[in-house]
């Protein structure tokens, strides 16, 4: 890691990352945490060190391929023979003395050597497992954590109970999750919409509720805030508040049912539900499902962007968002 003297490191998060069984017919989800791509697209990453990131990028829950990969462009734009003016090596940028006690003979010929990508990017992703049990007691989201960990070091993350001030630290996490959600593939035939909602969505966990907050000036969502942003990052206009969206849905054709949902699909609530009284005009909340029960959630003032269990007792419906709002086919 560049500019540190701790060496190299890395998303992990309560958000459950999508099997290959999970993104045809009705979604399941794994323990394994960070987006809905568990490799990295085609072109995304070197062919060379393709193998190495789908390999090792599944080596703990604080990490996927995407986010390995984005690290490593960060650190070194791939580059095996990079040497930062601190000291740091290869592709990975491992100081020396994290090197010697965190280095791993990943393709086994006898050595340890910082210079070939067989070993340093297994170490890399073992070294970012590392950090991630490092900082394991602090709230908050694992594979933002560790990056930052990585970055300043998992002491500054437990002194400062989560992402450290640092504007360096920052930009780091902030540029890593955001390029890893462009290098991740979905690994069945989900909507490329949905896929590219979900990624967006992911990346803004830990975010604060915002209320009326769109991600921009403000940084923090509410909750139609937050499913339009993922949507508007897939190329698709949705309304802004959350019984709009369901009408909007409802007009285009797009309500599904529940024993037919899918990952990507909305998913709305009323409060007034528990009454028996609620029509789709007392739609109060909208969230992102993501398979086996769960949603990505912008809950309420005073909470984080989250993974939560789908409220059943409110739950109204949902609606499938298609490319540029219509129903006419998935991509």
């Amino acid at each position: 890691m560049k500019g540190s003297a701790i060496g190299l490191v890395v998303v992990g998060s309560g958000l459950l990352a999508v099997t290959a069984t999970s993104l045809t017919g009705n979604p399941a989800v794994s323990g394994k945490a960070n987006s809905v791509a568990n490799r990295t697209a085609p072109g995304s990453v070197p062919a060379r060190y393709e193998r190495l990131f789908n390999a090792w990028g599944n080596e703990c829950d604080a990490i996927t391929p995407s986010i390995l990969a984005a690290q490593l462009k960060q650190e070194s734009g791939f580059n095996p023979k990079a040497k930062s003016p601190v000291g740091a090596m290869g592709i990975a940028q491992f100081m020396p003395g994290t090197w010697k006690n965190s280095g791993f003979d990943g393709n086994k010929d006898g050595k340890k050597d910082v210079w070939d990508p067989e070993d340093a990017i297994p170490s890399a992703a073992k070294y970012m497992c590392s950090v991630s049990r490092d900082v394991k007691d602090v709230p908050g989201d694992k594979t933002r954590l560790a990056l930052a960990g990585y970055n300043a070091g998992p002491r500054a993350v437990q002194k400062y109970r989560g992402i450290p001030p640092y504007k360096e630290t920052e930009n780091y996490v902030s540029t890593i999750m955001a390029s890893a959600a462009k290098m991740g593939q979905a690994v069945g035939g989900q909507s490329n919409v949905a896929v590219e909602a979900v990624n967006y969505a992911s990346a803004q966990i830990g975010k604060d509720y915002v209320w009326g907050g769109n991600g921009d000036a403000d940084g923090g969502f509410d909750c139609s805030g937050l499913t339009k942003a993922a949507y508007a990052q897939a190329g698709v206009t949705l309304p802004r508040v959350a019984s709009a969206q369901y009408t909007h849905l409802d007009n285009d054709g797009s309500l599904v049912e529940k024993s037919d949902l899918r990952i990507g699909d909305l998913v709305f609530f009323s409060k007034k539900k528990q009454a028996g009284k609620a029509t789709p005009a007392d739609i109060d909340h909208v969230g992102i499902y993501i398979g086996r029960g769960h949603f990505l959630n912008a809950p309420r003032t005073g909470a984080k962007v989250r993974i939560e269990k789908i409220w059943w007792g409110t739950y109204m419906g949902a609606g499938r968002v298609y490319p540029k709002s219509t129903k006419t086919k998935e991509v």
